[in-house]
């Protein structure tokens, strides 16, 4: 046969935004040989007709550090049609690593990225030391291709041990933290990630490390991308300001290499933050320099119970509360006196994420059948329902349910005017699924068929052709997949099959698919027909295949490639 694959008389969309047409896409040994009219043979031969051709989407912004060692598909990522991902996000990764860091990496990700210590401890095998060995245990076991990002944290762990959450480190602690940034970046690290954000802490309520650093140790680290001419430099400041601006500027000028930031979306909170953040943006790239903002496609929906909650985080009189043990939990919930400090702190005058709107808040799903009423309802229809003051109904309903009530909570995404100038801007880098995170609390793996579904075929806030280059190629070129994101020959068989007109991610749902059958909610989707990775379906009529051929994503600056270029 002149071919592996063959996919025949599908409507191709290359991921350069270049209008789509007819064609078809020949693939051998992984590659895309041939586009266009086909006439050869091949041992395998997809229908593509009616459906969508495109790059396979890449997911730059997940956390499936750990679970990818479970899940080599990074689940549910194929059935939205992503075939590749960064992981590393947010400072935190679980390399490099001495075995005595193990237990305060975990605390990290159980707090940072809500993710149930029993998982991690069940689930990751550790045994790597170097960030270039951690890549290698994944190497030839995955199903997406997966690259990743250093994390900030991680490094200064492993110079500093528990120091690292107590104090500034001294310039030799800083040369020896570039060693092992230098030694991740040529081992195939995607760039180098941190975290300044003032609610990321651990699990025992220290700050994470990377809150600890000065500046100096920050553009230390960054220095060693800026001197291999490679990598991206990822971060999250917390709450967002226009100020930030500047130090996006200083990182960018100072190492000339891409620089991601969180982020920029509509927030009820602060309704024209979005517009003052794009104009605070433009002269850094009108001066030839990248500081993209990322942002997503729907509201960040975080889904929690008073058992587990963290989205009152930045309220002090809460949080204490919410680190309580759950029996004295639920009797300060019960306390007129603690319900007293509580609305104060709910309505005190400071600049915060947390929209304060009781309005926006509501009940996802109850426990008990006669309070099923309630459902779908926000808090302020069910205070007028019960004849409650708001914080009354929420702790009244929430206690009588033994604390199971789910609820329901974004803080962005409504404003569908805002968000469609968010999504067109060239200055904008599509996604912040988070997925491997949050798995309790949400699940926003189908930001991509979301954006196709809802904002192209819906509300027409761009064309399809827009979309699929903001999925792919344009993800592609910022964090440096170099042969991926376009439908060309010689580019790697990354591809995904859809039907534009079916195209949508559903609600989130529970799965018991975790290490010891610990539930997290997963996602599905309407409309993808096959994604493949390297030339081999991996997500076709409704199912994952079985097959494994993603491949490890190295940057620019690893040594392996450098020598086989000798």
């Amino acid at each position: 046969m002149a071919y592996d694959l063959l996919i025949k008389g599908g409507r191709i969309y290359d991921g350069s935004g270049m209008p789509s047409y007819m064609g078809d896409v020949a693939v051998r040994n992984g590659r895309i040989v041939e586009i266009g009219r086909i006439s050869g043979g091949a041992a395998r031969t997809i229908d593509a007709g009616g459906l969508a051709v495109a790059p396979g989407f890449i997911d730059h912004h997940t956390h499936m550090d750990a679970q990818i060692f479970w899940d080599p598909y990074a689940t549910s990522e194929p059935q939205h049609g992503v075939t590749s991902i960064v992981m590393g996000n947010c400072g935190l990764t679980l390399a490099p690593t001495a075995e005595s860091d193990h237990d305060a990496l975990v605390k990290s990700f159980v707090r940072v990225e809500a993710m149930p210590r029993s998982v991690l401890e069940m689930g990751v095998p550790w045994g790597w030391h170097t960030y270039g060995e951690y890549l290698d245990a994944l190497e030839g076991k995955i199903g997406v291709n997966v690259g990743g990002l250093v994390g900030h944290i991680a490094v200064r762990q492993r110079v500093m041990g528990e120091e690292s959450v107590e104090r500034a480190a001294t310039a030799k602690e800083i040369e020896h933290m570039r060693g092992h940034v230098l030694e991740a970046m040529e081992s195939g690290a995607l760039g180098f990630s941190t975290n300044r954000n003032e609610r990321h802490m651990r699990e025992d309520g220290k700050p994470v490390g990377s809150r600890l650093a000065t500046d100096e140790e920050f553009f230390a680290l960054c220095q060693v991308l800026s001197e291999l001419n490679s990598g991206i430099i990822e971060t999250i400041l917390g709450l967002n300001k226009v100020e930030h601006f500047q130090f996006y500027d200083r990182v960018a000028r100072a190492t000339g290499r891409p620089v991601l930031w969180q982020s920029l979306q509509h927030r009820w909170a602060e309704p024209e933050l979005w517009r003052k953040q794009l104009d605070a943006v433009a002269p850094i790239f009108a001066d030839g320099y990248q500081a993209y903002g990322l942002s997503h496609t729907v509201p960040l929906v975080r889904r929690f119970t008073l058992k587990n909650c963290q989205v009152f985080d930045e309220l002090p009189v809460w949080k204490a509360l919410m680190f309580l043990p759950i029996e004295a939990r639920r009797e300060a919930f019960k306390d007129p006196a603690t319900r007293d400090k509580m609305r104060a702190d709910f309505s005190a005058p400071r600049h915060i994420n947390f929209h304060r709107r009781w309005d926006v808040l509501r009940v996802d799903k109850t426990i008990k059948a006669e309070n099923q009423k309630y459902a779908g309802k926000s808090i302020a229809e069910v205070a007028s329902m019960r004849v409650q003051e708001p914080l009354d109904a929420f702790l009244d309903l929430a206690l009588e349910e033994d604390l199971e009530t789910v609820f329901w909570n974004a803080n962005n995404g409504g404003d569908v005017d805002a968000m469609g100038e968010i999504l067109r801007s060239p200055f904008v880098l599509m996604g912040t699924s988070d997925a491997g995170a949050h798995v309790q609390f949400g699940a926003d793996f189908g930001y991509g068929t979301t954006l196709l579904g809802l904002w192209v075929r819906e509300r027409q806030v761009m064309t399809l052709e827009h979309a699929i280059h903001k999925l792919t190629f344009h993800v592609a070129s910022i964090v440096g997949l170099t042969g991926r994101g376009l439908l060309r020959p010689g580019y790697a068989a990354d591809v995904v099959l859809f039907d534009p007109a079916t195209v949508d991610s559903h609600e989130p749902e529970w799965a018991y698919d975790y290490p010891g059958n610990t539930k997290r909610l997963i996602q599905r989707s309407d409309g993808i027909k096959t994604t493949i990775v390297n030339g081999r379906p991996i997500f076709a009529d409704g199912k994952l295949t079985g097959d494994l051929p993603g491949e490890i994503l190295r940057g620019s600056a690893y040594r392996g490639r450098q020598a086989a270029a000798a």
